[in-house]
């Protein structure tokens, strides 16, 4: 019981911290840098030369301080930053020496590409200077542009604003002149501001990043890190309306070869995106008629688990802005006009000599919206709201006639969040999503609170939460389905010895994937990790970071043991910049697994295990580079095992090509799991799974506005089966007389992006996909024989054109008014 009385024991030493922690200096051990913004009466020409009559009429922040290789030393080169304002936007103008100017690094990238191959430069704005939100706004060497939303430690990388920048190399180093309109932040309305920032270099050949203010890596957090700007003052947010109309043209092609049906289908489509600032906090975003028929292809699998395969969000509407949205994890918004509700059972419906003509696998989104903001008292609030409508399957008779099948209907999702931001890197989040189905089909509401105190010096921090979920209508003879969950963790998060106790519960009634996503509920875990960290250089590692750990698992109903794992890693980053790690995990006894069944309360017993793998990451300022990976698990008792590796060479051809290949292979022996259901017995299957996904990625960077990017994947799955097993009432196995069938499963998937941004905001896509998936029962061996088969199954090939045109009202506003 002694696991139970630990997290309290280590609760009441942390609360008591908490408790006497100097609530009226929550700075008190922070050091800051002030800088001092200039009104200008000049703008600046952005053509990367700093102009001394505009941009030397105020002081420049300098001084930089490495935050890696070796954290808390001065920067090896000088750098000099000045702030300018005035009433339409921000300025930033930065002198980047540099001793050898002639090795500046300037690999051009995609915009959003982060750190790549080339210098940089970056600014962070904190405007409401709460130390845990800011908008960043990243420059490479070549001209390439990111920006990035940060929001109490998460980054939102798919967040896009539109701002102005130039760079210009000169024999001194480089330099690079940044716009920020004030259309594309938010910041209170106040007569005097005061803002967080901090700036950023990146010194590509020597993998020196440094920051204006101090970045500790052994202090949790890095927006709390951060200087502060004085002096800005009269400014006012803009009316921020903008507009994004869009229009598209497609046109595929599958071999159906169905008598009377055309292979080539075509569509023309036309919508907008609409933003609009209903005051200086809040912003509301609408997308009317949405198009993404051109997201990035899923990365499919070939699924043999009782759970649910998660996929990546890649629309960039769900993408951008929703960080508080998935602040609580309550959130998936690949439900929202993802497979209907009843597409996999569109065949029960179906009546005498009735066939299934079409079943659409993908529900229809009418429109989407969004209103997100955060007051100057640092209150975040968030509504989205979603539309889809009625979903049919196409029935057909022998006689020709068809019918509609409701398969998914009119359905309206909702999310509405509260996060208040509190003292010393805090905050308390309120969390509701409800969805709301016409026709008589079940409604779902979830609500919960999360949490999160530090003390004054971010040493200690307590986090905990608890959720409710409600089913309305879903389950026979209950009106409404109850569970919950709730979770704590406990934790000192800097310095170099951390600890963590975690303890999270989810009842067996406990369901969110109606709008979020849970793998598995009816689970109680309890777990304990500690971590030994160098952050300074020692003996050849210029880090080294250390880790153990230990998990116990239950259920929630009954109260039953299901495992205990053991746990630790390693990770190093050498002088010469070549990173390693190494993991290992242990069950010394029985994992009692009451889902593989797919029949609860029956169990399966797992017998004990080990694994280890490690992997090595090169030099990516190498022209060659490359990552690999080794691992391998064992069990005894069924002579289980499993080898897989990965090498991932990636090679930079020049600062317009990059190439990445990815090659991730697997052979798993003796894989137990449920093959299928006869009579009164539930079956399982000893199998012997190879998988092997190969990917290239590529792309050709003309200049910062146009490029060409490839995503090629090829995902093969192989299940031989070798004997079979009754699974008795105590979780044991007994050989049985059976048949399953083989899986050979291939799928292919090509996406060939053209991109041109030819005016802020604005950007022309021409986009080729090809899907390839080809299933049989017949394994095939020699992996050319296998592509060679995969390349003669039909194949969806879809070519589009989308055009999207950025228009500001306050730039039409100026251009009409002069």
């Amino acid at each position: 019981m002694y696991y139970k009385l630990l997290p309290l024991i280590t609760a009441f030493c942390v609360i008591t911290n908490l408790a006497f922690a100097d609530k009226n200096n929550p700075e008190a051990t922070t050091k800051f840098k002030t800088t001092t913004a200039q009104r200008t009466i000049q703008a600046p020409v952005l053509d990367g030369v700093l102009e001394p009559e505009v941009w030397l009429t105020v002081m420049p922040a300098t001084n930089f301080i490495q935050f890696d290789p070796i954290n808390g030393k001065p920067s090896k080169q000088n750098t000099e930053v000045y702030m300018l304002y005035d009433n339409d936007a921000i300025y930033i103008g930065a002198m980047m020496y540099d001793t050898a100017p002639d090795s500046i690094l300037t690999q051009l990238g995609d915009r959003d590409s982060g750190e790549n191959n080339s210098d940089m430069f970056g600014v962070y704005l904190d405007t409401y200077n709460d130390k845990q939100n800011a908008f960043a706004f990243l420059v490479s060497a070549a001209g390439v542009q990111t920006d990035i939303k940060i929001s109490q430690g998460r980054e939102d990388i798919n967040w896009d604003a539109v701002w102005a920048s130039n760079v210009k190399r000169n024999q001194q180093g480089w330099t690079v002149e940044i716009r920020i309109p004030y259309g594309a932040i938010r910041f209170p309305k106040a007569a005097v501001q005061t803002w967080g920032v901090n700036y950023m270099r990146i010194i590509r050949r020597t993998r020196e990043k440094s920051y204006w203010n101090h970045v500790n890596n052994s202090v949790s957090g890095f927006v709390n890190q951060e200087g502060r700007a004085v002096g800005i003052e009269s400014i006012e947010s803009p009316v921020r309306l903008q507009f994004t109309p869009y229009v598209s043209g497609y046109v595929n092609h599958y071999p159906s070869n169905v008598e009377g049906k055309s292979n080539y289908s075509y569509s023309v489509n036309g919508g907008m995106d609409v933003k609009y600032g209903i005051n200086d906090a809040f912003t509301l975003d609408v997308t009317l008629i949405p198009d993404f028929g051109q997201t990035q292809s899923d990365n499919q699998v070939q699924n043999l688990s009782p759970f649910e395969v998660k996929f990546s969000e890649n629309r960039q509407f769900f993408t951008e802005g929703t960080e508080l949205f998935n602040k609580a994890g309550l959130f998936y918004s690949r439900r929202i006009g993802g497979t209907p509700l009843l597409h996999g059972k569109a065949k029960t419906f179906l009546s005498d000599g009735e066939t299934l003509e079409e079943n659409p696998d993908v529900s229809s989104l009418v429109n989407a919206a969004k209103v997100s903001g955060r007051t100057r008292n640092g209150l975040g609030i968030g509504i989205f709201n979603a539309l889809t409508r009625n979903m049919f399957a196409t029935a057909k008779n022998e006689e020709g006639e068809t019918r509609e099948i409701l398969t998914d209907p009119f359905t309206n999702y909702n999310v509405f969040v509260l996060d208040q931001t509190l003292r010393n890197n805090s905050f308390v989040t309120f969390t509701n999503t409800n969805v709301t189905r016409s026709q008589d089909f079940y409604d779902a509401n979830v609500s919960g609170i999360q949490l999160r105190f530090a003390d004054r010096t971010n040493t200690y921090a307590v986090r905990a939460g608890g959720n409710v979920s409600q089913l309305f209508g879903k389950h026979e003879g209950e009106d409404v389905t109850l569970g919950h969950q709730y979770n704590i963790n406990l934790a000192k998060v800097s310095g170099n010895f951390k600890y963590s106790l975690n303890h999270s519960v989810e009842s067996d009634k406990y369901d969110i994937n109606d709008l979020g996503y849970i793998r598995n509920n009816n689970e109680v875990s309890t777990s304990a990790q500690v971590n030994y960290n160098f952050y300074q250089p020692i003996w050849k590692f210029l880090s080294w970071n250390n880790r153990l750990n230990v998990n116990h698992s239950m259920l929630y109903a009954p109260r039953e043991f299901v495992s205990t794992n053991f746990g630790g890693g390693h990770s190093v980053k050498f002088r010469s910049f070549t990173s390693a790690h190494i993991n290992w995990s242990v069950r010394t006894g029985n994992a009692y697994d009451y889902f593989e069944a797919r029949t609860f309360p029956r169990v399966f017993v797992k017998p004990p295990a080990f694994e280890a793998s490690s992997g090595i990451s090169t030099d990516y300022r190498k022209r060659l580079a490359f990552d690999a990976s080794l691992g391998h698990w064992e069990s005894d008792r069924y002579n289980q095992s499993n080898w897989w590796g990965s090498f991932n060479p990636r090679f930079r051809v020049n600062d317009k090509l990059l190439l990445v290949n990815g090659n991730n292979y697997s052979i798993e022996k003796h894989n137990i799991g449920f093959a299928k259901k006869e009579g009164g017995n539930i079956i399982f299957g000893d199998r012997d799974l190879n998988v092997l996904t190969t990917t290239l990625n590529g792309s050709y960077i003309f200049n910062n506005k146009t490029g060409i990017s490839l995503n090629m994947r090829h995902y093969w799955f192989r299940a031989k089966y070798n004997s079979y097993y009754s699974l008795t009432s105590d979780g044991q196995l007994e050989p049985i007389e059976a048949s399953v069938n083989n899986i050979n499963t291939n799928i292919f998937n090509v996406d060939l992006v053209y991109t041109w941004r030819f005016a802020p905001g604005s950007e022309l896509r021409v986009v080729w996909k090809n899907a390839i998936q080809d299933k049989s029962n017949t394994l095939t061996p020699l992996y050319f024989d296998n592509l060679s088969r995969t390349m003669s199954a039909p194949q969806n090939n879809n070519f589009s054109v989308k055009l999207l045109y950025f228009i500001d009202y306050i730039a039409i506003k100026n251009v009409l008014s002069a």
